[in-house]
């Protein structure tokens, strides 16, 4: 569950749903909010902050992310959903050619 939370809060910042510097909710709110345990909600910050991308101090906890660790975080996601995507159209049988095609009409498309 905590990597549930560790992966959220990455996408967020990819996303932009959260910006460097921004104070996130305490870990007992979270918990709150998610129904969920707050140690599992620490475990999770605990991660963020040995990847360097939360501070924690006595005011809370902030997203400490510059550029470039946001940018490997980004390609990160990317890759993730590429694979997840390429192995579900291999499942399926398709062909490099017909992924590719499928590909191009979903950009198209959006």
């Amino acid at each position: 569950m905590y990597l549930q939370l560790v992966r959220r809060v990455k996408q967020l910042l990819v996303s932009g749903g959260l910006q460097d510097g921004e104070l996130l909710p305490s870990r007992r709110e979270t918990a709150a909010r998610l129904e969920i345990n707050p140690n599992t909600v620490q475990k999770a910050y605990k991660q963020l902050e040995d990847e360097g991308i939360l501070s924690t101090d006595s005011g809370g906890s902030r997203v400490a992310c510059p550029e470039d660790t946001r940018l490997r975080l980004r390609e990160e996601w990317v890759r993730e959903i590429g694979a997840e995507f390429v192995q579900n159209l291999q499942n399926l049988g398709f062909s490099f050619k017909d992924a590719v095609g499928l590909l191009s009409e979903l950009w198209e498309e959006s």
